[in-house]
């Protein structure tokens, strides 16, 4: 198992632990993915089997026949217990559990019916999603469904949901207006319950999609253990407080060491990526295949495009199209910042490897339909600004001078377009997360602004003004918050209302 030795979080060097990986350093002949061949991954890998499992049974090959299901690389899937067509019902469980990272790493932590991450839950657009909730640990919980324009009194919004109790039960019913990636995890004592194990993902199908040759979600992670294997204490440190909770252990699908993933040359795969740490930015690049951005936050882009890095903050998604051209080990891979002696280096880390089989084939780019962009002029503006203090009870993280505000930070009308001017005014980054709604990122040339597509979540650095354009069309109450998960327990979290069109 790799642990990161002397990891350095943003303006801090913050833990312990890691082994030295190659790096890229750009010199003629080099192949960076050579050096990443012997690291471990993280997929509890079925290549090329079917979402329960089982490989796939031939189809009979008649004009009439429905094709094969595309096979699944994911954490186990959720089971449906409603066959009827447009309903998707299943029990989901907290509980206390013994979370095993890999052989030698266990702690005791949390799961969603018993597993870490929580079963993946699959639904298509236009179905509705009923989730029998049972809460078998020993505090209060919700569960809130990130990304997801429903109903506020189903987003697990502990403000509007009375939190379940130890030993209670809710049931959310609510119907998926959008296709894409989505996650879930609890909204009380977040930055504890979501470390110890408590987050899946979701995945709402479009029927107009292309198939790939297979599909994995991969969410991303990492855990803070000490020498002895157990979790570090929450918001006992100032770097903890100040930068969030950075782990010293990478996980991919609650794996540090993974399978690695099946694949031959000529196959083209969908990855849906998720970034569920709690404060970590993770910086991705993709060896030995090709990738093309082809989904965020808010589902399908109107034009993939294709880069060399991708900058995901905590909490958003990105859809990626990957193409094996050519045999030998694809990685992702995590660019770390990590101390050595006096200085901050990049460590590039393999936290996902496929092998891919040589075949006499050429990989095609898949066509995805075309989605028309938004057309609408901002009709207002507003602004949101993020700073430190230190309050009656200590350090104290705000919106707008308030710490966790009873009253709304924004009321809005519903089809309302919002110019959200977001002004960091620390040194920490923000990555700010709006429910209910979506907005686009509007560029300035900067990484974090280049981000096209809806989103939820984006990417504030220290010191530094980001603008967004917001549509305000889900009606409700609604929480804004920063999504390092201490930051947001330590009074970065507000409230805005959308007030329903007449």
């Amino acid at each position: 198992m790799i642990r990161l030795a002397s990891v350095c979080a943003p303006l801090t060097a913050a833990l312990v632990l890691f082994a030295t990986v190659g790096c890229d350093d750009g010199s003629a002949g080099s192949d960076p993915a050579e050096s990443l061949d012997d690291l471990g991954t993280s997929v509890p890998d079925a290549a090329f089997a079917a979402p329960d499992g089982a490989l796939a049974e031939p189809v009979d090959a008649t004009p009439d026949a429905a094709p094969p299901p595309v096979p699944f690389v994911e954490p186990a899937p959720a089971t449906d217990l409603d066959a009827a067509d447009g309903i998707v019902e299943l029990n989901l469980t907290a509980s206390a559990a013994l979370v095993s990272v890999s052989d030698d790493l266990r702690y005791s932590g949390l799961a969603y019916n018993g597993q870490v991450p929580g079963p993946t839950l699959h639904a298509t657009v236009g179905d509705t999603l009923v989730v029998h909730f049972t809460n078998d640990l020993d505090e209060p919980t919700t569960v809130h469904w990130h990304g997801l324009r429903i109903p506020d009194d189903m987003d697990g919004n502990p403000r509007i949901q009375h939190p379940v109790q130890p030993g209670e039960s809710f049931t959310y019913r609510f119907t998926l207006p959008d296709a894409g990636t989505f996650w879930y995890h609890p909204h009380v004592r977040s930055n504890e319950q979501v470390e110890k194990g408590l987050y899946g993902a979701i995945v709402v199908h479009d029927p107009a999609d292309p198939r790939p040759d297979a599909e994995r979600v991969l969410i991303l992670d990492d855990v803070l253990v000490d020498g002895r294997g157990a979790l570090y204490p929450f918001l006992t440190s100032h770097p903890e407080q100040m930068h969030g909770r950075h782990g010293n252990v990478l996980l991919t699908n609650g794996r540090a060491e993974p399978e690695p993933g099946e694949a031959r040359v000529g196959q083209v795969e969908r990855w849906r990526v998720i970034n569920t740490a709690n404060a970590r930015t993770m910086v991705l690049s993709v060896q030995r295949a090709r990738m093309r951005v082809v989904g965020t936050d808010g589902g399908a882009l109107t034009a993939p495009y294709t880069t060399d890095r991708l900058l995901v903050a905590v909490g958003q998604r990105y859809d990626l199209e990957i193409s094996y051209d050519r045999a030998g080990a694809a990685h992702l891979v995590s660019h770390v910042p990590v101390v050595e002696g006096d200085e901050v280096v990049e460590q590039a880390v393999s936290v996902y490897k496929v092998n891919v089989r040589a075949a006499d084939a050429t990989p095609p780019e898949l066509e995805w339909p075309a989605r028309a962009p938004i057309e609408r002029e901002p009709d207002v503006d507003a602004e949101l600004r993020f700073a430190v203090r230190n309050g009656p009870r200590g350090l104290e993280w705000t919106i707008n001078e308030q710490a966790m505000p009873m009253e709304p930070l924004m009321t809005f009308e519903q089809g309302q377009t919002v110019t959200l001017t977001l002004r960091n005014l620390a040194g920490p980054e923000h990555p700010f997360h709006l429910h209910g709604q979506f907005f686009e990122i509007v560029p300035d040339g900067r990484p974090e602004t280049e981000q096209p597509g809806l989103k939820d979540t984006v990417l504030v650095p220290g010191l530094s003004t980001v603008t967004v354009r917001a549509y305000v069309d889900n009606p409700g109450r609604w929480m804004a918050h920063c999504h390092i998960l201490e930051h947001a327990e330590l009074g970065m979290m507000g409230e805005f209302i959308v007030n329903p069109a007449e």
